[in-house]
């Protein structure tokens, strides 16, 4: 029996965007949020990040270490320091890692009456204010071992042993400690940079931001590190990575209502992790301060001269998802790419974008790579036989897309189509090296696969090729092709002969690739061309999902005289662009 697979597993992560569509009240100023949350550092599924152990945070001006709770913040003092390093709480030794055991002593209200209390444990070089079980206590000695912490505890008045899986630590240049903190995944550590012109700049690692940088650090992990910022300062950055913040002014003003619409939409999107959106493609890329690089200015004005604008289908935010092209062809409904059909994302006509780089592509492959491929997705249909687009959609893009095995089938739909081959659309063709050109009953010349169609050989006789388990032949038919709506005849020359040295087609020991035959070509020359496809050219159109705004047609329409409402307009239907 022919085993027939789906991929639903492929495409099930793409459709979440569309699995649940929100009933959101009507959209008020108040669901723009001042402030969002940024992931720099953390646990990613897709491998673009990971949470760090340490990491070094710097500022023009000092630096200033805070408490949030995830809605508001408190400042609570001033390290006079413009570079600093927050690391997780623990000790290596001998390959090992664990949570290191300090002395804790007292209990004060502040910051501020701990740190004058620090004066009296002037002795010990070790000694720093932290923020443990809810207050303020002064912490002494890193130790590894909890004999040695038990032994100072023995030396000092009410000292308790103080350790946690949750704990951070922030140091000088020196590696001088000069805070511990331990929310207890309720509160977070935060450090906000001294402002510089009105505007926050932080570093973190190796990139600059604008706003703060908040830390977390669940139990017994390494530390997320988020980026607190101003929603229309996170705007600069992702335009200057989405987008060219130098194309026409319209064309980025409308991608700046886009990508303020796409964050207020989903925000949350990532709060099992402790923030609201990721800085890459999962979400929209970030690429943190625009301050000094290329396209600033425009990006910001692009921005600011939008500032609060959203668009809005029947009072509620949109998902207002973008891609990068489509060749000049529609855009796409968007239940053909993920699941369920959105009223405002509807396939309109793309033919003004300008053209690009991915305009046109292709992408080949050999049989063998195709099936190693579907191994890598646990996939396993045998040999390649024939991979066919059986379905496309009106706008062009496949819609199914099946590949035939010695040992089964596999059958993709919408989204899946692209991602299984790792192409950058769904609009595309697909050619082998075992396409012929054939005169059908009305005259028109097509390619076709050669495998499964009547041949005319030069003897006068008529055979199909085909295909049976392991076992390719040329089965005789009939004497002479008849001129019936379904006959073909093989080459426009009506003419293809089986090669001699060949060998006996009924070898069942021979391989697939070893299976040719020779063809006329108009012009008289002969082609040798396998029964079976041994290579797949993939010759495309576009690149994204195709759902939505293309950012090259936007492009194109500035450039035409759309206004930045207008480019919105076209591109979602029947949408609203509202400003508290």
């Amino acid at each position: 029996m022919v085993k027939k697979l789906l991929c639903g597993a492929i495409a099930i992560v793409l459709f979440v965007v569309f699995s649940s569509i929100n009933i959101l009240p009507a959209f008020s100023q108040t669901q723009i949020p001042e402030w969002i949350r940024i992931g720099v550092f953390y646990a990613d599924t897709y491998k673009k990040s990971s949470p760090v152990d340490s990491v070094k945070i710097e500022a023009k001006g000092s630096l200033f270490l805070a408490i949030s709770d995830d809605k508001n913040f408190i400042t609570i003092a001033d390290t006079q320091k413009n570079s600093l390093t927050v690391s997780k709480d623990v000790y290596k030794k001998n390959g090992q890692e664990g949570s290191n055991y300090h002395v804790a002593v007292g209990r004060y209200i502040s910051y501020k009456t701990a740190e004058n209390s620090l004066k009296s444990f002037s002795s010990f070089k070790d000694a720093f204010v932290g923020f443990v079980n809810g207050g303020y206590s002064i912490l002494i000695g890193c130790f590894d071992n909890i004999n040695d912490a038990k032994e100072l505890v023995s030396k000092l008045s009410g000292a308790t042993i103080y350790s946690s899986e949750t704990m951070v630590l922030v140091k000088d240049d020196s590696g001088k400690i000069l805070f511990g903190f331990d929310g207890q995944n309720t509160k977070f550590l935060m450090l906000i940079p001294q402002k510089q012109n009105g505007i926050e700049r932080i570093k973190i690692g190796d990139r600059w931001f604008r706003g703060r940088t908040e830390f977390k650090r669940i139990k017994g992990s390494d530390m997320t590190v988020i980026n607190v910022t101003k929603l229309e300062e996170y705007l600069y950055g992702v335009i200057r990575m989405e987008i060219d913040p130098l194309w026409p002014m319209e064309a980025v003003k409308a991608f700046a209502v886009i990508a303020r619409t796409y964050a207020v939409r989903n925000l949350g999107k990532h709060q099992s992790i402790g923030f609201d959106l990721c800085p890459t493609d999962h979400c929209q890329v970030y690429g943190g301060a625009v301050d000094g690089t290329y396209g600033e200015k425009q990006a910001i004005a692009a921005v600011d001269s939008t500032r609060g604008e959203i668009i809005t289908y029947k009072g509620n935010p949109i998902d207002a998802v973008y891609f990068s092209s489509t060749g000049g062809i529609p855009t796409e409904d968007s239940e053909n790419v993920w699941r369920y059909p959105v009223e405002y994302l509807r396939s309109v006509d793309n033919s003004k974008e300008a053209k690009n780089s991915k305009s046109s592509w292709l992408f080949q492959f050999t049989k063998d790579e195709i099936k190693n491929m579907l191994k890598k997705r646990n996939i396993d249909i045998g040999d390649i036989l024939d991979v066919q687009a059986v379905e496309y959609t009106k706008a062009g893009r496949v819609l199914r897309l099946k590949i035939i095995g010695t040992k089964g089938e596999y059958e993709c739909q919408k989204e899946a189509t692209r991602l299984l081959f790792g192409l950058y659309s769904q609009a595309y063709t697909i050619a082998t090296d075992a396409d012929v050109a054939v005169v059908d009953s009305n005259g028109k010349v097509k390619k076709v696969r050669i495998s499964g169609q009547k041949i005319l050989f030069e003897d006068g006789s008529v055979k199909k090729a085909v295909v049976a388990g392991q076992k390719q032949n040329f089965e005789e038919t009939e004497k002479l092709l008849p001129q019936t709506a379904e006959s073909v005849y093989l080459s426009i020359y009506d003419e293809v002969y089986q090669s001699e040295d060949v060998g006996g087609f009924e070898t069942e020991g021979q391989t697939y690739s070893q299976h040719y035959i020779d063809v006329v070509n108009p012009e008289g020359s002969i082609d040798k061309v396998p029964l079976v496809p041994t290579t797949y050219t993939f010759n495309g159109k576009g690149w994204g999902h195709g759902v939505g705004m293309s950012q090259w047609g936007a492009k194109g329409l500035a450039e035409s005289g759309y206004n930045y409402k207008q480019i919105i307009k076209h591109y979602y239907t029947g949408v609203e662009i509202e400003k508290g």
